[in-house]
Order: C-alpha cells, then sequence, then structure tokens
C-alpha cells in the first residue's frame, strides 16, 4: 500500500516537469531593412509595432527545375499592409515590376521563395515561403 502514495508524486513530478517543457510560439515578426521570410494568411508585424502585412494571394509561375522554358517566370503576391491604422493594397512582382503596387514610402522586394517548384510535383501557396526585402525609402 506504501507504494500508491509515491506513484503519485511520481505522476506529480511527470506532471510538472512536462509544463516546464511547454514552448510558447512567438507572434511573426519582421524588420524593416532586412530580409524576413513570411507565409500566406499569417499576419507579420514590424519589429517596432507600427506595422503590418498580411500576404493574401501568391501566383508562382516560375520555370519548374527540370524543365525547359524560354523565361525564368515569376513569382508575385498581393496582401495589405497596414501602418498608422491606414491600410492599403499592395502588389508585388519578382519580374513585371511596373505591375506593382506598393505602399507610400514603402519599397518591399521579392528576394526568394522556397520551394522551388518541380516538375511533376504540385506545388501550393501554402508551402511557400517567401522572403521579403522590406525598406522605408
Amino acid at each position: 500500500m506504501k507504494l500508491l502514495p509515491a506513484l503519485k508524486y511520481i505522476l506529480i513530478i511527470f506532471l510538472f516537469s512536462g509544463m516546464a517543457c511547454e514552448k510558447t510560439v512567438p507572434e511573426p515578426t519582421f524588420i524593416i531593412g532586412k530580409e524576413s521570410e513570411f507565409r500566406i494568411h499569417q499576419l507579420y508585424n514590424s519589429s517596432d509595432g507600427k506595422c503590418t502585412l498580411l500576404i493574401t494571394e501568391i501566383a508562382d509561375s516560375r520555370c519548374p527545375e527540370g524543365a525547359m522554358c524560354i523565361w525564368q517566370g515569376e513569382l508575385s503576391l498581393k496582401g495589405e499592409w497596414t501602418e498608422s491604422n491606414t491600410k492599403t493594397s499592395i502588389e508585388i512582382h519578382s519580374v513585371l515590376k511596373d505591375l506593382q503596387k506598393q505602399p507610400a514610402g514603402i519599397t518591399i522586394q521579392i528576394v526568394d521563395a522556397k520551394p522551388t517548384p518541380k516538375v511533376g510535383i504540385e506545388s501550393k501557396p501554402n508551402d511557400l515561403v517567401i522572403t521579403l526585402l522590406i525598406k522605408r525609402n
């Protein structure tokens, strides 16, 4: 019968040790002037707390690995930039720069996107991690 109280203490110790290992997931943030990674449908806050970026749509027509293409293709994204409670629709292109819609005073540039498309493998916007460089003009 003395085994039962000892078992209670062991279970309590395991319970508290499991709680100590709990991880907190930080809010997605970006630093203006440095490259940062973004995903679709996730709200990102600037490190100074003054701006947010939400990517709502990604179009990826880049030439897949293993294919012969006559042009490199393009990556574009649409979303919403918020600064000082003012929302601005954005449209950023990796190649067709004349189609871009940038927020006033800000330049957003697509630096990279991973994974690279591959022949015969369907890619989804949710799989992409987009590297952007956001700078003040």
